[in-house]
Order: C-alpha cells, then sequence, then structure tokens
C-alpha cells in the first residue's frame, strides 16, 4: 500500500492500517503504532490540499511540492485547535482562567483527520462537547446551529466558540437513538426522522452540505476492490448500476448531511435534539436516506458478526423500515449501496467477513443479487 510506504520512509514503522477516508486529490490512511518511540496514530495525508503550518512530515516532489505529508495525532495541520482540545492540562487552565476549578475529563468521540473532531470535556458531572474544525469554518458552524434552532430543529446550544477553530455546545437533550431504538417500533422511529427531515428543509441557509458520496463513486469501487479482490467480479457487476444512478436527480434542499440513529436522541416517540448539524446544509435529500439506510444496516452486520444477534435484529429492522418508506427509486438505492461499501471499506481491515456482508447489502439493495 502507498500510504504504508510513505510512513516507513518518514518513520522507518508501516504500522497498522486502521482507516483510509477519501480527501482532496487523494486520501488520508490512519495507521497504529503499538510500541517503542513512535507509538501512537500517525496519519498519511495524499490529498496535495495545502495547510497553513506544516506540524510533521513532508514528502515533496524533486521541484518541492507536497505529495504527502505525515503526521501523529493530535497534530493535525489542518486543525490546530485540536491539540489543545484533546489536553486536559490545557483545558484546566482556560477553565481556571474562566473562574472555575476542578479535574476535567477529555475524550475523543470522533475524529474526522483534515476535517473535524468532537471532544467530549466534563467538569463536576457535566458534559460539553468541543467541536474542532478548521479555523475558517467555525463561524458557519455556530450560524448554522442558530439556523437550526430558529426554525424548531432541535440542535444543542452554541456556548462558546473561537475563530481559532474551536465550537463548544451543549448536551443533547433525551433517550439516545440506539436505546429508543430498541423499545420503539421500527416505523415509529422512521415516522419521528421523517418529521424532523421536514423541519430541516425549513432551515435558512445557503451553506452546502457534506459532499454526496455520489462525488467519490471511483474511489468507493476501487477501495472496496483493494479491500475484497476475491470479490472483484461482484464489485464490477455493481458499479454500472451505481455510475447511472447516483448523481442528484432535482434542486439541493437542506438536509442533515449525516443522518443515523446515532444522531438522533428521543422524548417519547419525537426526536428531542439532533447532533452533528455540522454536516448540514444544501444537498441532496436522497443522502439523508441513503446514509440513515446504510449505518443501520452496517450497525446490524457487525453485531450479527460479533454474536449480537439480539442487537442486529433490532437494527436490521429499522433498516428494513427506513428502506421501505425512502429507497423508492434507483437514485436511492444507488446511494444507499455507497454507503454501504462505506461502511465495508472502514471494516475491511479488522472483519473482511462483516465487509463481505456488506457488499452483498450493497448488491441486494441495489436489485442486482436477490433478498436473503
Amino acid at each position: 500500500m502507498r500510504e504504508q510506504a510513505l510512513l516507513e520512509k518518514a518513520i522507518g514503522r508501516t504500522g497498522r492500517l486502521v482507516a483510509v477516508e477519501p480527501f482532496g486529490h487523494g486520501s488520508i490512511a490512519r495507521f497504529t503504532i503499538d510500541d517503542g518511540e513512535w507509538a501512537g496514530e500517525w496519519f498519511v495525508d495524499t490529498s496535495r490540499q495545502p495547510v497553513a503550518v506544516e506540524t510533521g512530515f513532508v514528502v515533496s516532489t524533486s521541484d518541492g511540492v507536497p505529495v504527502a505529508r505525515i503526521w501523529k495525532h493530535p497534530l493535525d495541520p489542518r486543525l490546530p485547535a485540536l491539540r489543545t482540545a484533546v489536553d486536559p492540562e490545557r483545558l484546566a487552565r482556560i477553565s481556571a482562567a474562566a473562574g472555575s476549578s476542578g479535574r476535567i475529563e477529555a475524550r475523543v468521540l470522533a475524529y474526522r483527520p483534515g476535517r473535524r473532531a468532537v471532544v467530549r470535556i466534563t467538569q463536576h458531572g457535566v458534559h460539553l462537547f468541543v467541536k474542532v474544525v478548521r479555523p475558517a469554518e467555525a463561524e458557519d458552524l455556530v450560524a448554522i446551529h442558530e439556523a437550526c434552532r430558529s426554525v424548531g430543529v432541535p440542535a444543542p446550544e452554541v456556548v462558546h466558540w473561537s475563530p481559532s477553530g474551536v465550537v463548544v455546545v451543549r448536551d443533547a437533550i433525551g433517550t439516545p437513538g440506539p436505546v429508543t431504538a430498541a423499545t420503539m417500533p421500527a416505523d415509529d422511529v422512521v415516522d419521528a426522522v421523517d418529521a424532523l427531515r421536514e423541519r430541516l428543509l425549513t432551515v435558512r441557509t445557503r451553506r452546502i452540505a457534506r459532499a454526496s458520496v455520489a462525488t467519490r463513486i471511483d474511489w468507493h469501487l476501487a477501495r472496496i476492490g483493494e479491500a475484497l479482490p476475491d470479490r472483484a467480479a461482484d464489485v464490477r457487476a455493481l458499479a454500472p448500476f451505481v455510475i447511472a444512478n447516483a448523481r442528484r436527480v432535482g434542486p439541493p434542499r437542506v438536509i442533515h448531511g449525516d443522518l443515523h440513529i446515532g444522531q438522533l436522541f428521543f422524548h417519547g416517540s419525537a426526536v428531542s435534539s439532533v447532533i452533528d448539524v455540522d454536516t448540514a446544509g444544501l444537498g441532496d435529500p436522497a443522502d439523508d436516506c441513503a446514509a440513515f439506510v446504510g449505518h443501520a444496516t452496517a450497525s446490524a452486520v457487525r453485531n450479527d458478526v460479533a454474536g449480537r444477534a439480539a442487537d442486529a435484529e433490532l437494527l436490521q429492522d429499522l433498516a428494513d423500515a427506513a428502506e421501505e418508506r425512502w429507497l423508492d427509486s434507483a437514485h436511492t438505492r444507488a446511494l444507499t449501496a455507497l454507503h454501504l461499501l462505506g461502511h465495508g471499506i472502514r471494516a475491511a481491515e479488522r472483519s473482511p467477513e462483516a465487509a463481505s456482508l456488506l457488499l452483498d447489502r450493497a448488491l441486494e439493495v441495489t436489485g442486482l443479487r436477490p433478498r436473503r
């Protein structure tokens, strides 16, 4: 693998591949090194996208053009505030300057290298969530939270933000979606999500949602082919359907951009909070449908492979209810197949079985293989 060779060139260790995400003209690959002086998480960025300040190793052409950047977490060159957000001592000093004291715990909940991170900080039993983004995006992120809240979309309240790329929001209100899905009928969950999607359509914004999976068709097909070389024929069979049907149909509308059950909290039968509206804006409504079905299906597969049959059945019931409601066109099914491939690519390193099952689901959802 090219990224692994670049890491070895920089530090003399190859590491264990954890994940690869498309980025710019290339990708960002995440590796783990378990021991020795280089122990930690390392990232190899082949996007060729510029950065303000270099924070690691740079591999350049003979004429000085960067072709790869290699850095160790948390020194992400595009997220300069990340180093502070994950350092309890630095956070404690900031808190003390604001008149508060006491131990602060910091836990990274999500991290997409080069794009964003979410860190939960806890002090005196109170949770706040620090969203770390590229500095130029912080004010825009505050604006989309406020635009959502102004029309009744229950995004968390912003309590602080900084042009350095930090936005701090309050904890979500309600019962987490995965817990609710275990007790609420799947059709009722989908009803609640539909009500939220209707409310999102009223948000006033010119912001563009996170890029659709349809913008990286070739990347998804190539990566799943690399991850599952023995399934090359199935990937080739899937490609024409996805290529022909994945492009958006109709005008852009306001969407969440990364909609799945883990983003939702419930009070009774209604959504009481929706988190990570960082990805929201004008986009393809079918992407939200596809993301929801893809995530629920992938979660069901992971639980099934791990031997948690009851959890797998609940999540598959949710995926089936959403599929029956929303996947009524070749376009939405093509997008869902791409989301499933994305989950398969991420699963492949740890569980080739799960990756293969997700490719099976992609073939089934597009009608290229009968549903089992």
